[in-house]
């Protein structure tokens, strides 16, 4: 099958989660697939990207734009636009004109536009058009838009989720297909273009890379992995570190925590102390999580599915999640990792896996094997195929 994937920014190296989801369905399309990538050559390492994807040469457009010197200043001024701030991202006259000159010059069967942003492109073919949503964006600047902690951040994502609603709704009637990343997502768009196809493609994980090392656990350590720029992240922390963390070290003193991510805001960089370790970028997450003791994901926002909780099942290490962290994944609380939402519950279930060796065996071991089953990519790979055979004919009028 012949497939135009069309993608925001360069995902190289993979190191966190919308990277790491372009990446291995690249992976899998290049493997099994003629697949085109058109693009906006910003953010990644393209000559990594280039050499990971050899197969590739002579088949990438992408395109230069300079990044945003101002990027609150873009984010201010977006208030007073018709559009959020997330559309005019992705608007470009120039990456229009690239893919209109790509489609006039082949055919294709699929078009797979990676996030929703990029899929309010007009496009004249008779490929089918798929979106593959990594989130619901505006669910995710809806829940934002409740933070507590920054006024001015409320205002902005409170106009946002209302911009955003409706277009993110008009981009997904535009669509012959949707892929979703969870059946919560795939609910929440349904109500909103019922008519149109969605595929539930889950996140996944390579679970050759993410094998535990065998390394001496440092008792009493828990440790958070993922980009400390994305709100939910930072926001998920600061509330941790505030609510549950005081909590945990009145019972155990020797607890400590790793924040593992790159871009750490000054927010979370003034509550570091000789138990509070913040990295800040590293080259190798796997480590960090090989030696902790309990894995936590204290996450009270955002949409998709975390690609952390899959990493960290992997690497069998227990976990501590609220729902919203675990949310859109296929696993139970007690059996696979403890959920808790209650700053009480969540610390006393840290405690708890410090001290309950026979619990945590049977998490690591329920969590491992639900992952090896569901999770990989390689299963996830053959999903994507049995949703485009299903797609394929006939063809569908152009939109």
């Amino acid at each position: 099958m012949k497939i135009l994937h069309v993608i925001p920014y360069i995902p190289a190296p993979p190191n966190f989660g919308g990277a790491l989801r372009i990446w291995h369905l690249l992976k899998h399309f290049s493997a099994y697939h003629d697949v085109t990538v058109a693009g906006y050559c910003e953010l990644g390492n393209l000559e990594y990207f280039k050499k990971s994807f050899p197969s590739l040469e002579g088949k990438m457009h992408l395109l230069n734009r300079k990044k945003a010197r101002y990027h609150r200043l873009g984010q201010i001024t977006t208030l007073f636009t018709p559009h959020s701030y997330w559309y005019n991202w992705a608007q470009s006259d120039e990456f229009q004109k690239l893919l209109n000159g790509i489609l006039a010059g082949d055919d294709f069967d699929f078009v797979v536009f990676e996030f929703s942003a990029m899929g309010h492109f007009s496009l004249q073919t008779d490929a089918v058009r798929i979106v593959d949503a990594h989130n619901v964006e505006f669910e995710n600047f809806r829940r934002m838009s409740q933070l507590s902690w920054s006024p001015v951040r409320k205002v902005f994502y409170k106009r946002e989720f209302e911009k955003s609603r409706k277009e993110e709704i008009e981009i997904f009637r535009k669509q012959n297909a949707i892929f979703s990343t969870s059946e919560v997502d795939a609910g929440i768009i349904k109500k909103h273009a019922p008519e149109i196809p969605n595929f539930v493609i889950p996140n996944g994980v390579e679970t050759a890379y993410f094998q535990p090392f065998g390394s001496m656990i440092e008792p009493y350590s828990m440790v958070f992995t993922g980009s400390m720029s994305y709100v939910p992240n930072h926001d998920g922390m600061y509330w941790f570190l505030e609510e549950v963390f005081p909590k945990i070290k009145k019972r155990i003193p020797e607890a400590v925590i790793y924040i593992v991510g790159n871009n750490p805001p000054p927010m979370l960089k003034k509550l570091q102390s000789e138990s509070v370790i913040i990295t800040g970028f590293v080259d190798d997450v796997r480590p960090f999580i090989d030696k902790a003791q309990v894995y936590v994901v204290p996450l009270r926002m955002g949409s998709g599915t975390r690609l952390k909780i899959l990493e960290a099942l992997s690497m069998k290490k227990p976990i501590v999640s609220t729902s919203i962290g675990s949310e859109g994944i296929e696993v139970e609380n007690e059996s696979h990792l403890l959920i808790r939402d209650d700053t009480d519950a969540f610390a006393e279930a840290v405690i708890q896996l410090m001290n309950d060796v026979v619990t945590c065996n049977r998490l690591v071991s329920n969590g491992y094997d639900l992952v090896m089953q569901k999770y990989d990519w390689n299963i996830i790979g053959h999903s994507v195929d049995e949703a485009l055979k299903s797609l394929k004919s006939p063809k569908l009028e152009p939109v």
